[in-house]
C-alpha cells in the first residue's frame, strides 16, 4: 500500500465518525484540507490516549509512542500515516511533542475546566501554536477553554453546553462549531450527528469568523 493509499485509508475512519466533515470542508481552503482533517484526527488520537478507556496503561504508552514519532517527524522520517500530510509542515514537532507530558496527568480530563486549562496549558498553547504554522494567523487566538472542550467531544466525552468560544484560523472555527453544537445536542437529547443545513450554516458561519 502506497503511503496515500494507506493515508486515505486512515481518514475514512474520521470521515465515519465525522460525516458532517464532508460537508463543512468545503468552508476551508482547499490547500489546508488535508492537512487540516490530518491534524484533528491527530488530536483526537492524543486525546484517546489521555483520557480514553478505564485502564491508563495503554493510553500512556500510547502517548509515549507518539512523542517519539513527533520527534522523528522533525528529523524527516515518519511511521504513522498521518505524516503523509503533516510532517513535512513548517512545525517545530519536536517541541510540540514535549508539550504532551502533561496529558499524563490522567485527572485533568475529569477535573474541573479551569483547573484542566490550568493544568493543560503547555499542551493547549502548543496547539495553538501549530495551528498558527500549519494554518495561518488568525485575528484571534484559539480560546484555551474551546480548545479542551472540542478535544473531549472529539472522544465523545460531554462537556458543558454553551456558545463556541471563536478564536483560532477558519479550520479551527469550523471544527470548534461543529464540536459544540455536538456538544449541545447530547445535552438536549437530540441526534447528536448534525443534520446537513445544520451543518452547512454553522460551518458557513465559522469559515467567516462569525
Amino acid at each position: 500500500m502506497s503511503d496515500q493509499d494507506a493515508f486515505v485509508a486512515t481518514l475514512a475512519d474520521w470521515r465515519v465518525r465525522w460525516p458532517e466533515w464532508e460537508i463543512a470542508e468545503n468552508f476551508i481552503a482547499g490547500e489546508l484540507r488535508d492537512a487540516a482533517i490530518a491534524w484533528f484526527m491527530l488530536l483526537g488520537e492524543f486525546a484517546e490516549a489521555a483520557w480514553g478507556g478505564r485502564d491508563p496503561t495503554p493510553g500512556l504508552a500510547k502517548l509515549g509512542w507518539w512523542q517519539e514519532e513527533l520527534r522523528g517527524w522533525a528529523k524527516g522520517m515518519r511511521r504513522h500515516p498521518l505524516g503523509h500530510a503533516l510532517q513535512k509542515q513548517p512545525v517545530e514537532w519536536a517541541a510540540f511533542a514535549d508539550s504532551l507530558g502533561v496529558l499524563r496527568d490522567r485527572e485533568l480530563g475529569t477535573a474541573d475546566e479551569e483547573a484542566a486549562v490550568t493544568g493543560l496549558h503547555p499542551y493547549l498553547a502548543a496547539i495553538a501554536l501549530v495551528e498558527r504554522q500549519l494554518f495561518g494567523g488568525a485575528a484571534r487566538d484559539s480560546n484555551p477553554l474551546q480548545l479542551l472542550r472540542t478535544q473531549k467531544v472529539s472522544i465523545g466525552l460531554p462537556v458543558a453546553a454553551g456558545k463556541v468560544l471563536r478564536g483560532g484560523p477558519a479550520p479551527r472555527q469550523v471544527f470548534d462549531a461543529l464540536a459544540m453544537a455536538r456538544a449541545n445536542a447530547a445535552r438536549k437529547g437530540d441526534a447528536i450527528v448534525l443534520s446537513r443545513w445544520r451543518t452547512l450554516l454553522l460551518a458557513w458561519r465559522a469559515g467567516r469568523g462569525r
